[in-house]
């Protein structure tokens, strides 16, 4: 068995010198590198396109990222494994999971919640079990991780949720499976796509053109500024509510305003109701992460208007 492995850093490639955790300087991945030497039967094949802490990712990074992963050579491989950072973990996945959305081959992103040196880490148990996964053979873009319950969760890339003050990772909807040495499917593998197939020839370069809101007690919108803002995604609370933007909707016409996290067949409030009366898209079943995500595409490309590109999957 062959595995390409693209390294960008983050917890899973970081050692703590001390003082501090910080990525690696070597042109490798230790899960890798002990996975060979304690189990083998896989052949590595790592490259690292990327070597930052995630929460320092700029739009150079994701186009890197993009870059890598759409010309990557996958012929004699069984499938792929990204190592990233948790911080971003969502995000990142999100992007990955709809640049390889027609992949005829498992790929899993990896994290970590500390060192590997740390035994108490769940970086190289979640790159076993990404190992497992590929040798299962199921097409997809996945994310394993152990929960600190131990419980080792299967998600779906578009669907994994960023983790807040918890160390736990959730997905909207719920994750895909469980493992404990075998597979229990919870639900079947769906994932966001997009209405385009990025390659090669057509590669997507990310600008920092979204502005991305999320809902909070007494938010001002007079203060946000949309200088060369060509999409605007609002967050929800729980309940799928947010304050009144009329104003701020009503000012900014040309700016598609999209608003998310809602759920289909349940019941919006009045004040929700009222910001879609006042311009605001609603985006049904998708996470926020992956929302901003495919704004971030939709913006980058310039086949179909934003509007029809959300609206639209392969």
């Amino acid at each position: 068995m062959r595995i390409l492995v693209i390294a960008t850093g983050g917890t899973i490639d970081s050692v703590f010198d001390g003082s501090a955790v910080n990525v690696q300087n070597e042109e490798n991945c230790a899960a890798a590198q002990r996975y060979a030497a304690e189990h083998g039967g896989v052949d590595f094949d790592i490259i690292k396109p990327l070597n930052i802490l995630s929460e320092s990712v700029t739009v150079c990074d994701l186009n890197t990222l993009s870059e890598a992963l759409i010309t990557a050579d996958m012929s004699g491989c069984d499938g792929m494994i990204i190592t990233v950072g948790s911080d971003n973990l969502a995000y990142i996945a999100s992007l990955v999971g709809m640049l390889l959305a027609d992949i005829d081959k498992p790929v899993c992103l990896v994290a970590a919640d500390k060192v590997l040196s740390d035994e108490k880490s769940n970086g190289y148990p979640n790159f076993c079990c990404a190992v497992e996964l590929i040798k299962r053979g199921n097409k997809g873009v996945f994310v394993p991780y152990r929960n600190s319950d131990g419980t080792m969760y299967i998600h779906s890339a578009t669907d994994i949720r960023q983790a807040d003050l918890s160390d736990d990772f959730y997905s909207f909807g719920g994750a895909c499976a469980v493992y404990d040495g075998s597979f229990k499917i919870l639900r079947d593998y769906v994932a966001q796509t997009v209405p385009a197939r990025f390659d090669s020839e057509n590669l997507p370069t990310v600008t920092d053109n979204v502005l991305m809101i999320h809902p909070h007690p007494l938010l001002d919108y007079s203060r946000l500024r949309t200088d060369g803002v060509k999409a605007v995604l609002h967050t929800l609370y729980h309940s799928g509510t947010l304050g009144d933007a009329r104003r701020f909707i009503e000012n900014n016409r040309e700016i598609p305003f999209y608003i998310a996290s809602l759920r289909s067949g349940r019941p919006i409030y009045q004040t929700t109701a009222d910001m879609i009366e006042s311009g605001a898209i609603p985006l049904y079943d998708i996470s926020p992460e992956c929302a901003y995500m495919k704004l971030l595409l939709a913006c980058a490309q310039d086949k179909m208007s934003i509007r029809k590109f959300m609206e639209g999957g392969l």
